[in-house]
C-alpha cells in the first residue's frame, strides 16, 4: 500500500492566516414559525397533563348503584310483543315501567321483538 501525502503550503515567516469566520447558528423563525412552535409545545403540554391524570386517576367505575337481578327467560312466541311480555311477567305493574326494564335488562335498542328470540325476565318473587 501507498501513502499519500498532501502538500503543505507554506507561508513567508510571521504571515498570520485568518481562521475561517464561524457562522452563527441561531434559528430565526418567522412570525408563523413562531406560532407553530407555540402550538406544538402547548399541544405537548396539555397531552402530558391528559396521560398524566389517566394514569393518575385509578381505576375507572361505572357507578355504585349496580345491583343484580335474578332472572328468568322467555323465548318470544309468534304475534307476542314486549307489552304482553310485560304484562305476563308482572301482572299489577305499570307496563311502561316493566318494558322499560325488559328494554334495559336485554340492552335492545327498540320494544321491537322477534319470534324465538331470548329474553331475558325479572324472576317473579
Amino acid at each position: 500500500m501507498s501513502t499519500l501525502v498532501a502538500p503543505r503550503t507554506v507561508g513567508t515567516v510571521g504571515t498570520v492566516v485568518p481562521a475561517p469566520a464561524l457562522r452563527s447558528s441561531t434559528l430565526r423563525l418567522t412570525a408563523r414559525g413562531r406560532r407553530l412552535v407555540g402550538f406544538l409545545v402547548a399541544t405537548g403540554l396539555l397531552l402530558a397533563v391528559v396521560l398524566g391524570a389517566l394514569l393518575l386517576s385509578g381505576t375507572a367505575q361505572a357507578g355504585s348503584d349496580v345491583h343484580q337481578v335474578p332472572v328468568g327467560y322467555h323465548v318470544v312466541l309468534p304475534g307476542e310483543t314486549l307489552w304482553q311480555i310485560a304484562g305476563e311477567v308482572a301482572p299489577g305493574v305499570d307496563r311502561r315501567d316493566t318494558v322499560n326494564a325488559l328494554i334495559e335488562l336485554n340492552a335492545l335498542p327498540t320494544a321491537a321483538v322477534q319470534v324465538g328470540q331470548r329474553l331475558a325476565v325479572p324472576a317473579q318473587a
